[in-house]
C-alpha cells in the first residue's frame, strides 16, 4: 500500500495478483477474500497452511444474488462496512480510471461517476 496502511480484510476481485502483494498490506492476523479464485489461490492457501502463517488467504466461491448484494449496501449505508476509495474520476475521463485501474497500482477502488 502506497499508504503505509495495514488492512485486517483485503477483498481481492482481480485475477492474477500474486499473495505477495497482498501479505505485506495485512495485520500480522490479517485475511484475503478471493473472489476470483483460481489454481494459483488454491496452491497459496496450501502453502500459507504448510508455513502456519496467521494470515489467511479464503478462496470465495459464490453466485452473486440481488438480496445479498442489497444486504452488503445496507452495510455501507449504516457504516459498517468501509469500502477504501482510490480515486474518483468523472464520465468524461474515464479512459483516466482505466489506464490507472490496469497499472495495478490503485489501492482500493476507482471510481467512475457520472
Amino acid at each position: 500500500s502506497p499508504s503505509g496502511r495495514k488492512y485486517d480484510v483485503i477483498i481481492h476481485c482481480a485475477h492474477n495478483i500474486p499473495w505477495s502483494t497482498f501479505s505485506a498490506n495485512l495485520t500480522p492476523k490479517g485475511k484475503v477474500v478471493d473472489t476470483t479464485p483460481g489454481f494459483g489461490t488454491l496452491m497459496s492457501v496450501a502453502a500459507k497452511k504448510i508455513k502456519c502463517s496467521k494470515k489467511q488467504l479464503i478462496p470465495l466461491f459464490t453466485s452473486p444474488k440481488k438480496e445479498n448484494l442489497d444486504f452488503l449496501v445496507k452495510l455501507v449505508k449504516a457504516g459498517k462496512l468501509r469500502p477504501i476509495i482510490d480515486s474518483k474520476h468523472p464520465l468524461s475521463k474515464a479512459e483516466n480510471a482505466w489506464a490507472k485501474s490496469i497499472e495495478g497500482h490503485a489501492t482500493g477502488k476507482i471510481l467512475v461517476e457520472p
